[in-house]
């Protein structure tokens, strides 16, 4: 599977107008150009009820998507207690853990039918994520793997899904050697994962990780680890995913708690807004951290954007209200710095923008 370059980024609610804007109907103009987006990553239950628009804007642009069912929630009791992931065809009656067999299979079944239905370049198969580090999804992920392989209703390709926790890593090389060929890829997604708080020790384990599937010629996807796209690339990693300014860690309980802490509000929840990816800095910030950067002469040059998001004599001081769009064609014109992924030019290339963007 060709990634292009091997930035993904995943798109919902949140942030699907911007990525619209990116990818005008009418072609690149002077104002918009035409981004070389390969794939995203479509947010299931969203796309299902509200992504009709923007599936198709991707079909006629030629972006390829996978539908990402967030079939992992399904093993939480948690989950059912929201009406966004209740609502789904494919939804379960009960948590997986408790469902019998046949539940099961018309649960893989549901989740597979659903994206071909709309139109994915490629399945992502149902998949569980482990709540701790004592939680041994091994068997799990081998029986929803050979369930999928049963229930495949189209020859596209196959990327299974493979969680495992940064406490547990010998289980995840095991899992990983255990898979099956006939798979064409792997999206990897360990948990807790924050590539900007993280020890180098754990970004090493993750990165070896990464490279051992590679090895074994799948193509690997790094889940919600857009943070180290550079440094993934040049060791031969062939993608890596996250959300426009936000969306770039994963830790399993925070995933869950975010949705039953909006549940349980007693004020409206507020708008997620003004987060930009910085690309000098190597982060995304918040509007109030902008505005408190703005406010230092020396840095406004140094930040200034050039790229079609921001050119044209837009104010620096108003990237925020342009934020996602900005975080999209930052990430691209990031990763396609590396001229020759996988090689030893890669790598002192990636060690060079690690310099810059330490001495900013």
């Amino acid at each position: 599977m060709d990634f292009g370059h091997g930035f993904l980024p995943r798109i919902d609610a949140r942030n699907y107008k911007a990525v619209e804007r990116c990818l005008p109907r009418d072609g690149p103009s002077l104002f918009h150009e035409k981004l070389d987006l390969r794939w995203a990553v479509l947010e299931g239950p969203w796309a299902i009820g509200n992504g009709d628009a923007t599936i198709q804007l991707c079909r006629d642009r030629g972006v390829e998507f996978f539908v990402d069912a967030q079939s992992w929630r399904y093993w939480d009791s948690r989950t059912f207690v929201t009406e966004k992931f209740t609502a789904v065809p494919y939804a379960p009656p009960r948590p997986l853990g408790d469902c019998n067999p046949c539940e099961l299979r018309t649960f893989v079944g549901s989740c597979l039918e659903e994206q071909a239905r709309l139109g994915a370049g490629a399945y992502l198969l149902p998949r569980v994520v482990p709540r701790g580090a004592g939680d041994n999804v091994y068997e799990r992920t081998l029986e929803l793997i050979q369930v999928a392989e049963e229930l495949l209703p189209t020859g596209l390709p196959c990327v299974a899904f493979v969680g495992a926790h940064t406490s547990s890593m010998d289980m995840a090389h095991k899992l990983i050697g255990d898979l099956p060929h006939w798979l064409s890829g792997i999206y990897l997604q360990l948990t807790p994962v924050n590539p900007l708080h993280d020890s180098p020790s754990k970004i090493i384990d993750c990165l070896t990780l990464s490279r051992l599937a590679a090895a074994k010629d799948f193509s690997v996807i790094s889940g919600r680890l857009a943070g180290l796209s550079v440094l993934a690339r040049s060791l031969g990693i062939h993608a890596a995913d996250a959300g426009l300014g936000e969306g770039e860690s994963f830790d399993y309980a925070s995933k869950i708690r975010s949705h039953l802490s909006h549940l349980n509000a007693t004020t409206p929840t507020r708008p997620f807004k003004g987060r930009l990816y910085v690309p000098q800095l190597g982060r995304s910030l918040s509007s109030s951290d902008w505005d408190r950067l703005m406010k230092v002469p020396a840095l406004r040059g140094q930040l200034l954007c050039r790229l079609p998001c921001c050119a044209f004599g837009r104010d620096i001081e108003t990237t925020p209200s342009r934020g996602r769009e900005h975080s999209l064609h930052c990430r691209l014109a990031e990763v396609r710095q590396l001229k020759k992924p996988a090689t030893l030019v890669a790598i002192e290339d990636s060690l060079r923008m690690l310099e810059q963007r330490q001495s900013m």
